[in-house]
């Protein structure tokens, strides 16, 4: 199924907490000299207007990335996730993950960034086409979690992957963990970011799919750490009330970095908004 567009939702509650989780996984990678490499599953167009017919049709921004206007953090990770959004925010823009990665990269990173929908491809290589002078930002017109096993493991094998697919039908929750394991057969090491949505009652019989998925991320023999952001009450059937992110093999202290970011930001999205971080599983070390 081809019919997603992410420029409907692009700048909402949930991209605030996944492109947090992104970037706290790749501060991390950058704390040291190595180089890295980095895989997006679901590019979409990579960057997106906040003024566009798609945006305000929903206008989902206006209950995300427009409550962070005029916020002045103390705590470092949302320091530096708005100091990303800066400039893009000059120009009622909103960057998706693929360019949020793309600016951070050093001159021996890489990033690949993969999307099937021809439309999007096509905005999404217009948008990286700034970065690709220097040969290390590559667009990949193909399936993501097949290229994401077909690209496992990456030289070097120090690294990270988001996977975030829109989930239309029930199907993409059993690929998701298929794809997962398959990738750790062949890049053990990983680190794994999945998105997921959190959905009401709305969302027929989809709703627990996300659960029952992060369950099944559980029983590997990986450390997984789940973070989730609520930001309705699911009582009010509202189709996506809160998403959540799941890590396997998450960095060393990810998980305090994103509760002391996740303590600050939560009331600046509102007074309903809540948030948990918790270990599905973690190993003896």
């Amino acid at each position: 199924m081809l019919s997603y567009q992410h420029g409907y939702h692009a700048g909402n509650h949930a991209d605030i907490l996944k492109h947090l989780c992104w970037l706290a996984v790749i501060n991390r990678l950058k704390q040291k000299n190595k180089p890295f490499n980095l895989i997006d599953t679901h590019g979409g167009s990579g960057c997106y207007r906040l003024d566009s017919a798609q945006a305000n049709k929903t206008g989902e921004y206006k209950d995300g990335i427009l409550k962070l206007d005029q916020f002045s953090p103390q705590d470092p990770l949302l320091i530096d996730y708005l100091s990303s959004l800066a400039v893009y925010r000059n120009h009622n823009e909103y960057p998706g993950s693929p360019v949020l990665a793309a600016d951070l990269l050093r001159d021996n990173d890489s990033l690949h960034v993969m999307e099937l929908h021809p439309g999007e491809f096509d905005n999404l290589k217009a948008n990286l086409k700034q970065h690709n002078g220097a040969g290390h930002v590559h667009s990949h017109f193909r399936d993501g979690l097949e290229g994401l096993v077909a690209l496992s493991p990456p030289k070097p094998n120090r690294g990270a992957v988001l996977i975030d697919p829109p989930y239309e039908s029930r199907s993409e929750y059993q690929a998701v963990v298929k794809a997962v394991k398959d990738c750790l057969k062949r890049w053990p090491q990983a680190q794994i970011l999945i998105w997921y949505p959190l959905l009401s009652d709305r969302a027929g019989d989809k709703q627990g799919e996300a659960e029952a998925m992060c369950q099944r991320l559980a029983e590997l023999n990986h450390d997984v750490l789940q973070v989730e952001l609520l930001a309705e009450d699911k009582a009010a059937d509202t189709g996506m009330y809160g998403s959540g992110v799941c890590f396997i093999n998450p960095a060393w202290q990810v998980d305090n970095i994103l509760d002391a970011s996740l303590t600050e930001l939560s009331p600046r999205l509102g007074t309903q908004c809540q948030y948990n971080v918790a270990w599905l599983n973690k190993l003896e070390s």
